[in-house]
């Protein structure tokens, strides 16, 4: 039952670029209730938008639940005051859960989904916690998963009153679903590729929020779905750039744009670690920090030959003599001592007159 909704994406994707909305996935069973989490709304209260979005939430995930009256968790969503807005979003989902006789899906997006993660591990945690056969959960468009990995964990982004976090493990069956080029969800690896960072940028509008609302998960190649443990992540194509898609929107030809889009979507891949070939030396940011792939063992490496030559700088002579460096730096010391040898014989043997 692939229900489309494309309808709304031109009615809401201007109040999504302010917001940050997301999407919904799962097997869909007929047996389930759906709990519905929605994305951040600033200024919730006086925001002109908010009729018209929370009108359209029920149709959160509408493809992957046969719930024809889900349950929409009301919280602040404040985007400004995220903590806040995290606590009282577990608390309401949790009554809303519980009010539940049955199997549940609780399906969040955006910062709803960092809500329904939240619950998921405070569930786990209570004294009589609900059976993973009864329960299940689908993250749509996290920036946990995504834009939050450029942080180390624990930093605090004080415009946000946030403080960055990893999707914390629960023992829940759980569907992680990443819209391609999401500048939320799915930002590029390597952000100083300004082309791809756009990409991601106008990804905003085109890919995050109601453009994936209606995800049809049995049109995700297999390739682009994993699975760890209980959690499954599904990486949704999105067939045209975002970058190009304006100049869709104000009527260029799709052969012209669609050109455009062979010419750019190498460069804008280029800023994405998945597509990089085994032993690709390129840097990348993740977890606060410039990164390549091998380079940490070899600081590691490095970091050993540093502390044994301070050990033996400060007169530990208890070194491993099966150490490879070790053995080269003893060969070492020992032509040095033969060469200053031969030098000191050869001035005794010019001031005496012989040899």
């Amino acid at each position: 039952m692939a229900v489309s909704r494309k309808w709304l994406v031109p009615v809401i994707a201007l109040a999504s670029l302010l917001l940050a909305g997301g999407t919904v996935a799962g097997p869909v069973s007929a047996a389930e209730q759906a709990v519905v989490i929605p994305g951040a709304m600033p200024l919730k209260r006086i925001n002109p938008f908010y009729p018209l979005i929370a009108g359209s939430y029920p149709l959160i995930g509408v493809n992957l639940h046969d719930d024809d009256d889900p349950t929409v968790v009301d919280y602040t969503q404040n985007p400004l005051a995220t903590r806040r807005a995290l606590l009282d979003g577990v608390e309401q989902a949790d009554i809303a859960v519980r009010d539940i006789d049955g199997k549940v899906v609780v399906i969040g997006e955006s910062m709803g989904s960092m809500v329904a993660s939240r619950l998921a591990a405070e569930l786990a945690d209570t004294p009589d916690p609900p059976s993973p056969n009864d329960i299940r959960f689908v993250l749509i468009a996290s920036p946990e998963e995504g834009v939050a990995e450029w942080f180390k964990e624990g930093t605090y982004i004080p415009l946000l009153n946030y403080r960055v976090s990893r999707v914390p493990e629960s023992p829940y069956p759980t569907t992680v679903v990443i819209g391609e080029y999401d500048g939320w969800a799915d930002p590029p690896d390597r952000p100083w590729n300004l082309i791809s960072l756009a990409n991601s940028a106008l990804g905003l509008v085109y890919v995050h929020g109601p453009a994936i609302w209606d995800v049809d998960l049995s049109d995700v190649p297999p390739e682009n779905t994993t699975v760890d443990g209980t959690v499954t992540t599904h990486l949704v194509p999105t067939e045209k750039l975002p970058l190009t898609r304006p100049l869709r929107a104000v009527g260029v030809p799709d052969r012209v744009v669609d050109r455009a889009d062979q010419l750019l979507r190498p460069i804008v891949d280029a800023g994405y670690r998945r597509h990089d070939q085994p032993g690709d030396p390129r840097p990348y940011l993740s977890d606060g920090r410039i990164r390549r792939d091998g380079h940490d063992a070899q600081q590691t490496r490095e970091q050993r030959r540093e502390d044994r030559r301070q050990q033996r700088a400060g007169g530990d002579d208890r070194a491993d003599q099966s150490d490879p460096d070790v053995r080269e730096s003893t060969s070492d010391a020992a032509e040095r001592r033969a060469e200053r040898q031969a030098r000191v014989t050869r001035r005794v043997q010019d001031a005496t007159g012989t040899g």
